[in-house]
């Protein structure tokens, strides 16, 4: 077990980190190479973060998490 932070664990961090790098890769080359894709509004993408960091907030209740 590694260094936490509040309620998570360091290890953990970097593992989120790593993941979600290899899928800006993932999904920046799909969107490159796909012109005909249907790519989310700026609206959409807020309300996917909202939903994402009230998740978050829920899952990590003492750590203070919120949308800047």
């Amino acid at each position: 077990m590694g260094i936490k932070f509040g309620e998570i664990d360091s290890a953990q961090i970097i593992e989120n980190e790593y993941r979600i790098g290899v899928l800006e890769h993932i999904l920046e080359y799909l969107a490159n190479n796909n012109s005909s894709l249907v790519k989310p509004s700026e609206s959409d993408i807020r309300s996917m973060r909202e939903k994402v960091v009230e998740k978050l907030a829920k899952k990590y209740p003492g750590s203070g998490i919120k949308l800047n």
